[in-house]
């Protein structure tokens, strides 16, 4: 019994750390991550136009805006069963948002998931954002 309450505490305090981390790679701060978007969405948000200038504007005006959201958007309790805030949905221009964040190892080939998630140095997320027609 004992060994089991002291264990329940590092498991919350690693909770807490990959929550934290994620809640980092989120809002782009975090330097072991990297943010993409699904082409559709960068389809969407580009709009048309004739001009790659005006497209890449609003490619980056809609990117600005989406990230915004994605971070003022609190996660519903529904889509984070483990409390590591690794997934979520918005509405955007109509449209239904999903971002969800995936954790590799940090090898340099980000092709295994880490032993380790809430270690910052020894995992690397990826935030993918996506229609949810993508998923």
């Amino acid at each position: 019994m004992t060994q089991l309450a002291l264990s329940a505490p590092a498991a919350t305090d690693r909770t807490a750390a990959i929550a934290a981390l994620n809640d980092a790679a989120r809002a782009g701060t975090l330097v072991t991550s990297r943010m993409v978007l699904t082409r559709a969405l960068a389809d969407l948000l580009a709009g048309s136009s004739d001009d790659p200038a005006i497209l890449q504007v609003r490619l980056f005006q809609g990117q600005c805006a989406l990230k915004r959201l994605i971070n003022e958007t609190p996660i519903d309790p529904g889509n984070d069963p483990h409390g590591e805030r690794d997934f979520g949905v918005v509405e955007y221009l109509g449209h239904k948002i999903f971002w969800k964040i995936d954790v590799y190892a940090n090898d340099g080939t980000f092709a295994w998931g880490t032993d380790k998630p809430w270690d910052g140095a020894e995992s690397f997320r990826l935030v993918t954002i996506m229609l949810a027609t993508d998923y």
